[in-house]
């Protein structure tokens, strides 16, 4: 029997990448699913443990709603852009994360809910030409382009503390890098992996990648992420931040490749340098969570085979 069988858990912002994928993995863990859902995206499941609701977590009444009854909390929901979005509107990426983000926390707690699964990201962190410590997560500024999302993950930590002291709410906290699977955003506002993908479903030749190619980052595969976060809610709720990546590093010239590779086809890159790109080295080092008895499973040509047989897939029957 799992940790999470028979629990009652609130996942939000449940028709994403990763709020999709803990639901799916929840419902296999034997747990009472609510999910919440906003706007256009929609969770196309169906299962007798799964109650789909739908809200707006800006409103603080909505949240003390969804929690109602409510053993844990994965707090998944957020306001997505790529790199372009980043630099076009950085300030309505700060307002549209940090409000719901606070009306969870803050509701959770009111309502009783026993534990609270917060999802970082490392984009709070300091540049660092190595793999970077939780420790060293305040040590500087964030990288000039992640300023406000970052300094937003950081209060929204800073907030998950105060309340783990003030409550009784637990609070496990994680910091992921670059998430990537089924589900995610194909479009416009998608990160580097689907916007790839995007290219070889049309067999792009020549094949445009932003940069230089250069750019090193870890991408963790999105069933990693959420098994990541699941084994610090049950092992690590102490309001203390852990690392959940893989711990490899890949840039994203390699990326291109295996996402071309996946499709079986090598057109000729051409790697624009005049269009916007984010931090050149992105590295976060693994040892707490595997000192904590998790490792991410899924390398990144696992993963990409996957991602991309799945949106294959999901363009055929759309």
């Amino acid at each position: 029997m799992s940790f999470f069988t028979g629990k009652n858990v609130l996942v939000t912002g449940a028709a994403g990448l990763a709020g999709s994928a803990a639901v799916l993995r929840l419902l296999d863990e034997g747990s009472n699913v609510r999910a919440t859902v906003f706007n256009s995206r929609k969770l196309n499941f169906e299962n007798s443990n799964l109650e789909v609701v739908k809200c707006d977590l800006h409103n603080y009444q909505s949240c003390l709603d969804v929690t109602a009854d409510i053993d844990i909390v994965l707090n998944f929901v957020a306001y997505i852009r790529g790199a372009k979005g980043q630099v076009d509107s950085p300030t309505s990426l700060v307002r549209n994360n940090v409000n719901p983000a606070m009306n969870m926390i803050d509701a959770a707690a009111t309502s009783g809910v026993e534990r609270f699964g917060f999802v970082g990201s490392s984009t709070s962190y300091p540049p660092s030409d190595n793999p970077i410590l939780e420790s060293q997560g305040f040590d500087d500024e964030p990288y000039p382009c992640y300023e406000g999302v970052g300094w937003m993950k950081r209060y929204s930590e800073k907030v998950c503390q105060y309340f783990h002291k003030n409550s009784n709410t637990k609070f496990a906290m994680t910091r992921t890098t670059a998430i990537y699977g089924p589900r995610d955003n194909f479009n416009e506002r998608g990160h580097v992996i689907p916007q790839l993908i995007l290219k070889a479903n049309r067999r792009d030749d020549p094949f445009e990648v932003w940069g230089d190619g250069g750019q090193i980052r870890d991408f963790i595969y999105v069933d990693d992420l959420v098994d990541g976060l699941l084994h610090v809610v049950e092992h690590h709720a102490i309001a203390d931040p852990v690392n959940i990546a893989t711990g490899t590093p890949t840039d994203v010239k390699t990326l291109a490749r295996t996402i071309t590779d996946a499709y079986e086809y090598r057109p000729k890159f051409y790697f624009d340098e005049t269009k916007p790109t984010m931090i050149p080295k992105r590295l976060v080092d693994v040892t707490k969570a595997s000192d904590l008895g998790w490792n991410a499973k899924t390398d990144l040509e696992a993963g990409i085979k996957k991602t991309v047989n799945w949106y294959r897939n999901f363009k055929r029957i759309s």
